[in-house]
């Protein structure tokens, strides 16, 4: 039994990104100011719990000896729906304003496209695929500056307009990790179709 916590660990964290997200954009439709800040505050809640169990989950199978291929396989994407969700809410949130949509749009598509490399490669035993130490720094910049906004807010930077567009850096930079570290996915899934 204990062997499958980390596995539930890794899902509990992509279906908290998705609950965290819609409660994003509660808080920016409520009508009332105090269940505006409510909905914010379980939001930011939610996605710094989720975001720590992304050690949490390797230290359980690390401790219960319950690494798997699955888990491998897990991980990555529920660190993808964690941080892909809060972005999309982030971008309807303003608007769908391009300077914000095209970095996101440019992080999901990367993730959906290394996913399917993942998904539709041969299991293998030579750590193919396996995630590089560029995707893992891609991951905790991505989920840093998916935080930023409620640490911002929480320091009393309130008026979001003051540091919109240097966040949206932030987004950017993420975007450009995002597509250097799927050139080795790309690389190891093209040398695999020739082979």
């Amino acid at each position: 039994m204990l062997r499958h916590i980390p596995n539930l660990v890794t899902v509990l964290r992509g279906v908290g990104g998705i609950v965290g997200a819609w409660l994003l954009l509660q808080s920016a439709g409520a009508a009332l100011e105090e269940t505006a800040v409510f909905y914010a505050v379980l939001s930011g809640l939610i996605f710094v719990t989720a975001a720590l169990t992304d050690w949490l989950d390797g230290w359980l199978a690390r401790r219960f000896s319950a690494a798997s291929s699955l888990g491998a396989l897990l991980d990555p994407i529920a660190d993808k729906v964690l941080t892909g969700a809060y972005l999309v809410a982030y971008t309807l949130i303003a608007g769908g304003n391009p300077a914000l949509a095209v970095p996101v749009g440019i992080i999901l598509l990367r993730d959906i496209i290394v996913t399917g490399v993942r998904l539709a490669g041969p299991p293998r035993s030579d750590g193919a695929y396996a995630v590089t130490n560029d995707a893992k720094a891609k991951t905790a910049l991505t989920m840093i500056v998916v935080a930023l906004p409620f640490v911002l807010i929480a320091m009393g930077f309130v008026d979001v307009a003051d540091w919109f567009y240097i966040w949206v850096g932030g987004v950017w930079l993420c975007a450009a990790l995002t597509v250097w570290s799927a050139i080795p996915y790309l690389r190891a899934a093209l040398k695999n179709n020739l082979k």
